[in-house]
């Protein structure tokens, strides 16, 4: 099992309300504040809140990885993952914490 950090996205929608959006995994604390940058960056050009968009929900977690995910994320430093995909890598133990 590797090492790697677990961001969770919530969405939030007009009219819906806010709901679990997935979460996103990277290699270390660096790439991840790279990867929010990335994001929040983008958005700061933008006038009104928009109807529907996603943010982070909670602390950056440590976690562990299989070799195969360790692959994925290790491609682009960082990975996106839905609620769904992140709930059955979770349930393989694909992706496990420390207790």
């Amino acid at each position: 099992m590797n090492r790697c950090y677990l961001q969770r996205w919530e969405e939030s929608e007009r009219g819906w309300g806010i709901r679990p959006d997935g979460c996103s995994l990277h290699i270390n604390e660096e790439f991840h504040r790279r990867y929010l940058n990335e994001i929040y960056t983008i958005r700061q050009s933008e006038v009104l809140v928009p109807d529907e968009y996603e943010r982070i929900s909670g602390p950056l977690i440590e976690c562990f990885i299989s070799d195969t995910l360790f692959e994925l994320v290790k491609e682009k430093n960082s990975l996106r993952l839905m609620e769904y995909e992140m709930n059955n890598l979770i349930k393989i133990e694909d992706i496990f914490f420390k207790v």
